[in-house]
């Protein structure tokens, strides 16, 4: 009896390597996003539990001043750990439509005036300068809370990678119907093949200043991810690791009717 052999029942062996190959690096993905989440997380819980012990061991005579300290200390890791989640949780929304904006007329130019006076005031490493480059005031049709995340985690990018004692400049002006926002360092810069990927969820974990540095890398992913719910877009920029880096956020400009 002649047996005839069914054609396209079986993968070419170079798709299933392929196949095998994707499905692998989608694991190692995920396997490394949990890893950087649960390291994330778990170093506030460290931080409350040892100030938990030290309040257990301490004398009822024990100073006023330092059972404060303990508690302000405590309290900055759970605001810590509390944005971390906020952040994961947002990154999710963006990522599933969900992301919900309450949208008024907001002056961008303001908003990010503060946040880096009240950054600059904290900041005691360097310093933040900012320039304003617009006749009119920056006025934008947008959520004021999601602006002040986008500007609070462009300078905490920069301050996080600039080196003591450094400068971080930031620049507002008006172009082409748009409020656009640079915000550049000195730091650890970034490898020109890395720019592409550098707006990325958990992207950061690549860099070699990762190591030093921490975080999740979540930060330019939300950057990316409200700039694009606002109608706006992103663009990174640098000369090489150890020349620093400049992000630039371009947002809609409100038009009157």
């Amino acid at each position: 009896m002649k047996l005839h052999h069914l054609q396209g029942t079986q993968a070419a062996p170079g798709t299933t390597r392929n196949t095998h190959a994707a499905t692998g690096l989608r694991y190692a993905t995920r396997d490394r996003a949990l890893a950087i989440v649960s390291h994330e997380l778990r170093q506030p819980l460290n931080l409350i539990q040892m100030h938990a012990n030290l309040l257990e061991r301490l004398p009822a005579s024990a100073a006023p001043g330092r059972i404060q300290g303990i508690a302000q200390a405590m309290q900055r890791a759970i605001a810590s750990q509390a944005r971390i989640i906020d952040d994961l949780l947002d990154v999710s929304r963006v990522r599933t439509g969900k992301l919900a904006l309450r949208c008024a007329q907001v002056d961008f130019g303001a908003l990010t005036l503060d946040l880096v006076a009240a950054l600059s005031a904290r900041w005691t490493s360097g310093q933040i300068r900012a320039q304003v480059q617009a006749t009119d005031p920056l006025i934008c049709h947008a959520d004021a809370v999601r602006l002040e995340q986008i500007v609070g985690n462009l300078l905490d990018n920069a301050m996080k990678f600039s080196p003591a004692g450094a400068e971080v400049r930031v620049r507002l002006s008006s172009e082409a119907g748009f409020a656009r926002l640079a915000v550049a360092d000195s730091g650890c810069g970034i490898a020109r093949k890395f720019l592409p990927h550098v707006f990325g969820l958990f992207r950061q974990a690549d860099t070699g200043a990762a190591g030093l540095h921490g975080g999740l890398g979540i930060g330019l992913a939300l950057v990316h991810g409200l700039a694009i719910a606002h109608g706006g877009f992103v663009k990174a920029t640098s000369a090489g690791p150890g020349r620093g880096a400049e992000f630039n956020v371009w947002l809609p400009l409100h038009r009157c009717a």
